[in-house]
């Protein structure tokens, strides 16, 4: 019976690893895959497993790297909202907006699909080369607490607003805020 539940815990495990590759909102991947990771560590726990043992620690470190992975593009994102958008003066709606516009990239077809490669992608954001330029402790919380509003989805913004500049493009506009126009795709 325990081998059984053995094979069914290292079945938990194949399925956490896979979790970090389906294709959700932009984080529920890798929150799928934290609580994959926390409720096979349980199992084994009920189990009667130690806490050194060999699935409780595949599970902590799946766990790790899916926060791991949160925290590197949540920084990113933060450090973009900064560059673009970080004076005390532009309001958190504007902020917001311009953490949706790299996230609605990630999700259309036409960008690639991740922070990091929207951010560095030629000719898209010109402040790609400055995001490291700032240590953490320099950078507003708030344009943090904003990257994160939108990574989460707290934040209205139609999936299809894929462009910010200081002119109008895409298909129209979807707001303005200053001079800023968020457009869409």
């Amino acid at each position: 019976m325990r081998t059984i539940k053995v094979i069914a815990i290292a079945a938990l495990i194949a399925v956490v690893a896979a979790l970090g590759t389906a294709e959700a909102g932009y984080f529920d991947a890798h929150e799928a895959r934290k609580e994959a990771a926390h409720q096979m560590a349980e199992a084994a726990r009920e189990l009667g497993y130690a806490e050194d043992s060999v699935i409780i620690t595949e599970a902590k470190a799946h766990y790790n790297a899916a926060q791991d992975e949160i925290d590197a593009e949540l920084d990113m994102l933060g450090r973009v909202v900064y560059i673009e958008a970080g004076s005390s003066w532009i309001s958190d709606r504007h902020q917001q907006l311009v953490a949706c516009v790299v996230l609605n990239r990630c999700a259309d077809e036409r960008f690639p699909a991740t922070i990091k490669d929207n951010v560095y992608k030629r000719g898209q954001y010109a402040c790609a080369s400055r995001l490291y330029s700032v240590s953490r402790d320099k950078i507003p919380d708030r344009c943090y607490t904003n990257a994160k509003a939108a990574a989460y989805g707290q934040v209205e913004c139609p999936v299809n607003v894929v462009w910010q500049a200081q002119f109008k493009q895409g298909r129209g506009t979807y707001e303005r805020i200053g001079n800023t126009y968020f457009c869409w795709g």
